[in-house]
C-alpha cells in the first residue's frame, strides 16, 4: 500500500526529486530549477506555508516567433494534463499543477515524469511550428 502524504515540506519535495534522478537545484525556498536527461529545463514552484499544498511545473521557451495563440489552443485541446499560453514576452509556456491533498510519493514522481514527457512533446511541437511544418 502506498503511503499517503499528510503534510509535505520543501525538503521532502527535494528528496522526492533526488529519488527520480533529476538534476534539481533549489533556487529559493519555494522554487526549484529542474533539468531532465534530454537537457530541457523547467521550474517547480511550491505553494503553501508552512506545508506545501500544491506544486506547479512550468517551462517557457524563447525564440519561437511563429507560434500563435491558435497553436496553443490546439495543444490545450489535445493534451489534458498541461496548459500552454504565451507569456508577456510572447514566448510559449507550458505548465501543470498538482494539488497535494491525499497524494503519495509515487504520484508526485509520476507528476514530474509526465511533465518531462509533456515538455519534450511541447518543445517538438514548437519546433515544428517554427519550421512551418504545422499550420
Amino acid at each position: 500500500m502506498d503511503t499517503i502524504l499528510r503534510e509535505v515540506t520543501t525538503e521532502e519535495v527535494r528528496i522526492l526529486l533526488d529519488q527520480l534522478g533529476i538534476n534539481a537545484e533549489q533556487v529559493k525556498e519555494d522554487l526549484f530549477r529542474l533539468e531532465f536527461s534530454n537537457g530541457l529545463r523547467c521550474h517547480l514552484i511550491t505553494y503553501g506555508e508552512p506545508h506545501v499544498t500544491s506544486l506547479q511545473l512550468r517551462a517557457g521557451f524563447s525564440g519561437f516567433d511563429r507560434v500563435e495563440p491558435r497553436h496553443l489552443l490546439n495543444w490545450n485541446r489535445r493534451y489534458r494534463f498541461s496548459k500552454s499560453y504565451l507569456d508577456a514576452d510572447n514566448d510559449p509556456v507550458i505548465e501543470s499543477d498538482l494539488r497535494l491533498e491525499g497524494v503519495t510519493p509515487e504520484s508526485i514522481h509520476a507528476f514530474v515524469r509526465d511533465f518531462g514527457d509533456q515538455i519534450t512533446l511541447f518543445f517538438s511541437y514548437m519546433r515544428m511550428i517554427d519550421a512551418n511544418l504545422v499550420e
